[in-house]
């Protein structure tokens, strides 16, 4: 009888003696004999392998035993959100079992990989998101054949989830049309074996790799091909049977709704966007889905931020620094780096857009800090567009500082930060993004202007919205065309002051009458109101340059109109401001033939506006304001 060390040993030296013998007697001719020797050795070697087969199953046993308790750490590792460690453990779980089970092969490599994409989706690592990438090759070879086979089409599109993480923070789209394409291929599987939830899972995948795509081109087409796509998953994903794989779709819905916002004059779809979002949030909730909820409630306030933005509406901004701040809560920044820093960012345009609504700095100081905290990670070397980004919104914190300080460093700072973000956003590349920067250091050397009295600055301005309306087009970007249209306008007025031309005045009112066919009362109150205040002021100038009152009475209505925005309860400086230029158009019409009641009518205005001026605590304007009230008075005097 055999003990099983001596059935496992591959030296048994009686097996040794019979073989040498067998040699041996071949040798000498003897091949009876041979045969005989090796046949008592084969006997030996059966006699062994009922014992072995035996400790086999028991070293198969042990290694999936021990495998399982690799898996279960790496299981509470993804619980506290440590997805590395989770993707070693499910590793060495992948390498115990390799030889021994099929089944448990696959499934701890497709943990391993899942880990490891969610490690460098959270973290920006590069070469996990590599590492996975590799493992599910190594799934790959497990399907016989090469078979194209549902098995095959779940890897290869689990596959290019990473690819489009990937292609998301590169320059190039290369990434993210090999994804586009594999999730097709797998798309035609899933439709051939009649598996519902799996094709919506690839065209919910496809719907967002395509809005990824879009968002770098001036064509809205990807954008409204992804809405439509979205729009398929969620009939393929019923919420009763896969709530929280339908609240994904209504997620990403959202996304896909609100980039489609951007590219409307009106942005219609932005409250379908925030309608989806608060559907997912009903399923996604901080208990039961903490990550995911996190993610919704990012994605609700970019929404809510430009919904507060175009309607002037401080509840909606504040709500979506509330939401920002929420999301902060779950999205740390040991754990979620990446999240935590795009996070931050938005939070910062949150703060920025709720500026508007106070005269101080301080809104604007804390969200400066956010974009230097989103820096912190969105480096240019791993994070191009995220830096990008980030400077780009940087520049409009330190435009909106030197504005109110009228600083002209902090806006050669922020022309700075936006030239810093066009070194990514190229023309080629990014489109719409290289516009976006044209247009708002326009902004920047506009003010420049004003504030250092150097009209080359205008002329740098003017060159920059032109540039922007290159990409800028009225069918394909409505709003942005219309924003560009009323920026150059403002800069024409400005530079025409400087050189007293008329023809430049006359481009700047055609200009902002261009913007007001998009910009509505409705849908953007205070751009619409900026344009009107800015055709009113371009009149009197236009007026004054002709020696002529003709202009007057389309520059009051102008004027006038701004006040169904501009009230004194909620904007009491724009307020003050407008009563500020009606003061001027009848200090106008006194002096081009009207009567002392144009002149009183002018003063009253004056009056309001110092009253304005007082009330929002801004004072700069008020020495000003009274020589205006002494000059119409001595006017008044010689009459």
């Amino acid at each position: 009888m055999f003990s099983e060390r001596d059935a496992l040993r591959t030296d048994d030296p009686e097996i040794s003696r019979l073989v040498a013998s067998a040699d041996k007697a071949i040798g000498q001719g003897a091949i009876v004999t041979a045969r005989n020797f090796l046949d008592q050795a084969v006997g030996r070697v059966e006699q062994a392998n009922g014992v072995v087969d035996q400790a086999e199953e028991l070293v198969k046993q042990k290694r999936i035993a021990d495998a399982a308790i690799y898996a279960r750490r790496a299981d509470a590792s993804a619980l506290v959100f440590d997805y590395l460690s989770a993707a070693n453990d499910y590793g060495k779980a992948f390498s115990l079992v390799e030889k021994w089970d099929d089944k448990l092969r696959w499934n701890y490599k497709n943990q391993e990989a899942e880990a490891l994409n969610a490690h460098g989706s959270a973290t920006g690592d590069r070469q996990a998101l590599q590492r996975a990438i590799d493992a599910y090759r190594v799934i790959l070879n497990f399907i016989p054949n090469g078979e194209q086979n549902r098995d095959w089409a779940i890897t290869r599109n689990n596959m290019a989830v990473v690819l489009q993480t990937i292609g998301d923070r590169e320059r190039e789209t290369d990434r993210l049309e090999q994804a586009a394409k594999i999730f097709r291929d797998s798309l035609a599987v899933f439709e051939r074996e009649k598996d519902d939830l799996n094709w919506a899972a690839a065209q919910n995948n496809l719907a967002n790799v395509l809005l990824k795509i879009g968002e770098r081109e001036s064509d809205p087409k990807r954008l409204n091909e992804a809405v439509v796509a979205m729009r398929a998953t969620l009939e393929k994903r019923p919420r009763e049977k896969v709530p929280l794989d339908w609240a994904a779709s209504q997620n990403n819905l959202g996304l896909a709704l609100y980039a489609v916002s951007e590219r409307e004059a009106n942005g219609e779809r932005l409250a379908e966007a925030e309608a989806a979002y608060r559907l997912a949030l009903e399923e996604y909730t901080r208990e039961k889905a903490p990550v995911q909820w996190a993610m919704v409630q990012n994605n609700l306030g970019n929404t809510l931020v430009t919904l507060g933005t175009q309607r002037n509406d401080e509840a909606k901004i504040d709500e979506a620094a509330d939401a920002f701040r929420a999301a902060l809560g779950i999205r740390t920044r040991d754990s979620f780096p990446v999240s935590w820093a795009t996070s931050r960012l938005n939070l910062g345009n949150a703060l920025s857009s709720a500026a508007r609504f106070e005269l101080g700095t301080g809104l604007l100081e804390e969200a400066a800090a956010a974009y230097g905290d989103a820096l912190t990670i969105f480096t240019r070397q791993r994070f191009p567009t995220d830096w990008a980004s980030a400077e780009n919104n940087l520049g409009s914190i330190y435009q909106t500082l030197g504005q109110r300080t009228r600083d002209a460093a902090k806006l050669e700072q922020s022309a700075a930060a936006y030239r810093a973000a066009r070194r990514v956003y190229t023309k080629k590349e990014f489109p719409l993004d290289w516009a976006m920067t044209h247009y708002n250091l326009g902004n920047t050397l506009q003010l420049l202007g004003g504030v250092t009295d150097k009209p080359m600055h205008y002329e740098e301005a003017i060159e920059a919205y032109r540039d922007a309306l290159r990409e800028y087009k009225r069918e394909a970007t409505p709003r942005q065309w219309a924003l560009a249209q009323a920026g150059l306008g403002s800069a024409l007025q400005w530079l025409s002051m400087s050189e007293a031309d008329p023809g430049k005045l006359a481009a700047s009112i055609a200009a902002r009458r261009a913007a007001l066919e998009v910009l509505t009362f409705e849908t953007a109150p205070v751009d619409w109101a900026n344009a009107q205040n800015g055709i009113g002021m371009s009149l009197i100038n236009l007026g004054n340059l002709e020696r002529t009152g003709k202009y007057l009475d389309d520059a009051e209505a102008a004027f006038e109109a701004t006040l169904k925005v501009f009230t004194r309860e909620s904007q009491p400086m724009q307020w003050a401001f407008e009563q500020n230029n009606l003061g001027d158009v009848h200090w106008n019409r006194g002096s081009y033939g009207g009567g002392n009641a144009d002149y009183q009518k002018a003063i009253e205005f004056f009056e309001n506006a110092k009253q304005g001026f007082t009330e929002a605590g801004y004072t700069l304007p008020i020495p000003l304001t009274d020589q205006k009230i002494d000059l119409v008075k001595k006017q008044m005097a010689k009459r």
